[in-house]
């Protein structure tokens, strides 16, 4: 197996596993894993890091041009390619998914504290509500 395919081989193989990852965060997501979702989030930086040096090492190819031309090298970054936009695509509904969700959770605390302390209610800058105690009162 010459470098450059071992090289594609293994983006390919990493790709997959970037593919396995956003999987497995929704499913740890909609159980409301939170450890789980954090380790999956630092997997995916390092395979990340690994990817974009994987990339470097075949832009660096010394006959890279001449490899541009060859119709197996060709199809074999198409399908890079073709994975690349299914991660992208898998990775905007999990930012969809995890967005909706946390709009929830602001609602349903918003909701809470304006039944909760209806009279001491105040908004911040972005206009989440909170609540502000004044004290126990003014002693004179």
């Amino acid at each position: 197996m010459s470098q450059h395919e071992a090289l594609l081989a293994k983006q390919q193989s990493q790709l997959e596993g970037f593919t396995q990852l956003l999987n497995d965060e929704l499913v740890a997501y909609k159980q409301r894993k939170s450890d789980e979702v954090y380790n999956i989030a630092v997997n995916k930086n390092e395979l990340l890091t690994q990817i974009q040096q994987t990339d470097q090492q075949i832009s660096q190819l010394e006959n890279l041009s001449e490899l541009k031309k060859d119709e197996h090298f060709n199809q074999a970054v198409a399908k890079l390619d073709e994975l690349l936009a299914d991660i992208k695509t898998q990775s905007a509904i999990n930012e969809r998914v995890i967005r909706t969700s946390l709009n929830n959770v602001l609602r349903l605390k918003q909701s809470i504290l304006a039944l909760k302390n209806s009279d001491a209610m105040t908004y911040d800058k972005q206009g989440q509500a909170q609540t502000q105690t004044l004290g126990k009162g003014i002693k004179a």
